[in-house]
């Protein structure tokens, strides 16, 4: 069975976005568009599985991600009108924008039910060899290895492998230092490989 790496693997869909909304989004970013309850809905409605993907790898509880997601999109319809990006792919930077401040959200819920370690033990660090998976695992499987992981090194892992954040932005989001980061996205890896394995049997290099 071919076999992919984890970090190339994309949780979430995005509807399709036609001419329209190109002209809608550019509004946007020139701060021509005041928000009514009606194309609030339109963008709820469109990233709200995108955003759900992305809260669940912070918060699996069901419940709790949409309470994230829908906290996210209140800070979002309130400071649409700062977001400015430079490039034409303005759907992109929309979703990047909508992505960090879900992810900003959840990780403050965990702060707040103090749920997130204060600690952890960094010794006995090995070699990571890649994670790798064979394409017949859905959205669910991936969500079900991800939850097996210790939080901090889960979280961890989704900023710095999913998410694209670099170890110092991680390190100013928890916390901790940008060393701490690096040794927990290892450890991580250890532990995410031993899971795909235990569960999937899957393939990996070593």
């Amino acid at each position: 069975m071919e076999a992919r790496n984890f970090r190339n693997i994309r949780l979430g869909h995005l509807l399709y976005v036609d001419e329209k909304d190109d002209d809608f989004l550019a509004d946007i970013f020139e701060g021509r568009v005041h928000l009514t309850a009606e194309m609030e809905e339109g963008l709820y409605s469109r990233y709200w599985g995108k955003l759900m993907a992305v809260a669940r790898r912070y918060v699996p509880a069901r419940e709790t991600a949409r309470e994230v997601v829908n906290d996210s999109f209140v800070k979002a319809f309130r400071k649409l009108s700062t977001l400015k990006g430079n490039g034409d792919d303005k759907k992109a930077v929309l979703e990047a924008w909508l992505v960090r401040i879900t992810v900003n959200t959840a990780i403050d819920r965990l702060r707040a039910q103090r749920t997130l370690p204060d600690t952890l033990a960094i010794d006995g660090l090995e070699n990571h060899p890649a994670v790798e998976m064979d394409d017949t695992l859905d959205v669910e499987d991936i969500l079900r290895l991800l939850q097996g992981l210790p939080e901090l090194h889960r979280i961890v892992f989704n900023l710095y492998e999913l998410e694209g954040y670099s170890h110092d932005e991680i390190g100013q989001l928890m916390g901790i230092p940008a060393s701490s980061s690096r040794v927990y996205l290892a450890k991580a890896k250890q532990e995410l490989r031993a899971l795909y394995i235990k569960y999937f049997g899957g393939r990996h290099d070593g």
